[in-house]
């Protein structure tokens, strides 16, 4: 331009000056309103468009980025958007589009020479329209860079996501498996309780096939006794008409008489010895009775205690519950699932109840036979032997967990293997007592498993608000802690009441044994003063032996009734253990479901907040080098593993 320009100075008039200053006019104004006006347009289009790639950039054109070819124009290519090279590309069909006119221009005002000072303010002109587009180049390659970067980004973080499906969908079919796997064993379970619960029921029949015929003979037996009682009245009778005959005999045998009135008056002294040990006896059981329906009334007492307990424990549930409802969208499937079992579960249990209760209707017969207490009490042991034992097992399991979990985070292969020798060595002592693991231990294990979780998450990194949810979450745990260690402390109470109950029942079992001894012993005296009345033929003996016989009866009653009373007593006794028995199993029902509650909510609460910094990564991962964004990939995988691991430990537990 400058050089057409110059030979044009010698011959240009005043028209050719005006058109020339006009022309130099557009030159100025128009290009820089057109950069202002694509420059605008840049930065609107940068401002309002949203963080997502765009199909068009993702395939950049040829001679975007770079200066247009020397043999063609730029007046048949539209400007279509304001991206990468968009700018430059504008500006240079402008100024195509203005060299153009001012050449037609030139034609036709003719050959005029514009002053020396318009030649100035065009080249300085130019120089700022060429910086112009040289800047607006350097904004087109720096922004087709930025789009190229993110689209990397996007596809690391769109290969990312696929993996960590893939993983969750093997732990969903693992989860099923073990599903299936424990609802087989439930099955398993439900049947040889089943067979149980028969064979049971054959023994109980068995049993009542013998109580019967006991009452059978011991109507026999009262049979044989009312005809001796009319035998010896027909002999009384017979004895009176001998009387008259015998009357003559009398003083021959008052010398036999008064030896025979020594060995009497023993036998009446005897008799009292054993009428006072009786009635003493009877106090003790009465007592013994008092002390029963104390203990009873105190066993309510507690139970209605336990009952506070687990309302309290249901309400702060409840509270829970409603606190973890907004975090239980993504676990709904699992949770529908495991609520069919537990409902699976109370079916079976209020099933065993409903056996149970039969059982114990036919065990409240007015004979019940101590052999079968015997072995519900020995049946009753033997489940809480057990019951104890997996407690046992499960606590030392939980350490051996919480061991090998903090050797891990530290990465120490030595703690990995003296544990594994350690737990191989416990194993092979399962039956031993409690004592083998340390009182303090678990919770010290405890407390530095959320020490290193709490290290992990942090980081180097870690915020205020962080910290806030994690002091939350320790205080949740702590709490947790103290109400298990109450609820087992309860549990233990429980089973210690119940085996104070049942050597009290055994002690009343000994005590009906010996007053059956004693009552044989006494109808063996009635006998021998039935046979002794039988060989005194004096009518002051046959009186005498009559009324101790008359005596003894009485006597006979009252122990009977005694007996019956006691008889009562036990059978109440028996059915308030069977309600202790089936109030334990509840309040162990409950506690299981409190538990698995507990670690749901858990559970949800580390997988949002495993979530929560998951969503927060992709932000600050968006940095220009690559080898930053592999490391903090790895790291990530590396928390998600460890984070994995973790839940998988709650729920073992």
């Amino acid at each position: 331009m400058v050089r057409s320009a110059r030979p044009c100075q010698g011959r240009v008039g005043s028209s050719g000056v005006i058109s020339l200053f006009l022309l130099l006019c557009c030159l100025l104004l128009r290009p820089v309103a057109m950069s202002t006006f694509c420059l605008d347009l840049q930065t609107s289009a940068v401002v309002s468009a949203p963080l997502e790639l765009d199909s068009d950039r993702m395939e950049p054109r040829p001679g975007a980025a770079g200066a247009p070819e020397p043999g063609r124009g730029f007046q048949g290519q539209p400007l279509r958007h304001a991206g990468s090279g968009g700018l430059g590309m504008a500006l240079e069909e402008e100024l195509a589009m203005l060299t153009g006119e001012r050449d037609d221009q030139e034609e036709l005002s003719g050959p005029e020479t514009p002053p020396v000072g318009h030649s100035a303010d065009l080249l300085s002109l130019l120089r700022r329209k060429e910086k112009d587009l040289v800047l607006a180049a350097k904004l087109g390659k720096a922004l087709l860079e930025r789009n190229q970067d993110l689209t990397k980004q996007y596809e690391k973080m769109h290969k990312d996501l696929n993996e960590k499906l893939e993983h969750l969908e093997q732990e969903k079919h693992e989860l099923r498996r073990r599903l299936e796997s424990r609802e087989g064993e439930w099955e398993g379970r439900v049947s040889d309780l089943e067979t149980d619960v028969q064979q049971l029921q054959g023994e109980l029949e068995l049993h009542q096939v013998q109580l019967r015929e006991t009452d059978r003979d011991k109507t026999k037996a009262i049979s044989e006794l009312s005809e001796q009682n009319h035998r010896l009245l027909e002999q009384l009778s017979r004895a009176a008409e001998v009387e008259r005959q015998l009357s003559t005999q009398v003083h021959s045998l008052r010398d036999d008489f008064r030896e025979k009135s020594m060995s009497t008056s023993q036998h009446m002294s005897r008799l009292e010895t054993l009428q006072a040990e009786q009635e003493l006896e009877i106090k003790m059981l009465s007592e013994r009775k008092m002390e029963l329906e104390h203990r009873v009334h105190a066993m309510l007492e507690e139970n209605e205690l336990l009952q506070s307990t687990v309302d309290d424990l249901r309400e702060r549930t409840l509270v829970l519950e409603r606190q973890s409802h907004r975090k239980d969208l993504q676990l709904r499937q699992s949770q529908l699932e495991l609520q069919e079992v537990q409902v699976s579960h109370r079916q079976l249990t209020a099933r065993l109840e409903e056996l149970t209760e039969e059982q114990s209707l036919h065990s409240l017969t007015p004979h019940p036979s101590s052999l079968l207490c015997e072995i519900e009490q020995s049946m009753e042991q033997e489940e809480q032997e057990q019951e104890r034992e997996q407690l046992r097992l499960q606590l030392w399991e939980a350490y051996c967990e919480v061991r090998s979990l903090c050797s891990h985070l530290r990465g120490n292969d030595v703690t990995d293997s003296a544990l594994s020798t350690d737990s191989s060595m416990d194993e092979s002592s399962e039956t031993s007592s409690a004592k083998d693991v340390p009182t303090g231990s678990l919770h010290t294990g405890l407390l530095e498993l959320r020490r290193l979780t709490q290290n992990l998450l942090d980081g180097n990194e870690s915020t205020g608000s962080r910290r806030s949810d994690e002091e939350a979450l320790e205080e949740q745990l702590r709490k947790l802690g103290e109400e298990l260690r109450e609820v087992r402390e309860l549990y233990e109470t429980e089973q210690d009441k119940t085996r104070s109950n049942v050597e009290d029942a055994l002690q009343l079992h000994n005590q009906m044994a010996l007053l059956s001894v004693e009552m044989c012993s006494l109808r063996e005296d009635n006998e021998r003063m039935r046979t002794m009345a039988e060989v005194r033929e004096p009518s002051e003996q046959l009186q005498t032996a009559i009324r101790d016989r008359d005596d003894a009866i009485a006597k006979k009653k009252a122990v009977e009734m005694e007996l019956a009373k006691c008889k009562i007593d036990i059978m109440s006794l028996n059915s308030q253990l069977l309600d202790a028995i089936q109030q334990k199993l509840n309040l162990s029902q409950q506690l299981e479901a409190w538990q698995d509650d507990m670690h749901r909510v858990i559970d949800q609460q580390l997988m949002d907040k495993y979530q929560d910094e998951w969503r927060s990564t992709p932000t600050s991962l968006s940095g220009p080098s690559r080898a930053h964004g592999g490391q903090s990939s790895r790291r990530a995988h590396r928390l998600s593993d460890r984070d994995k691991r973790l839940f998988s430990f709650f729920k073992k537990n």
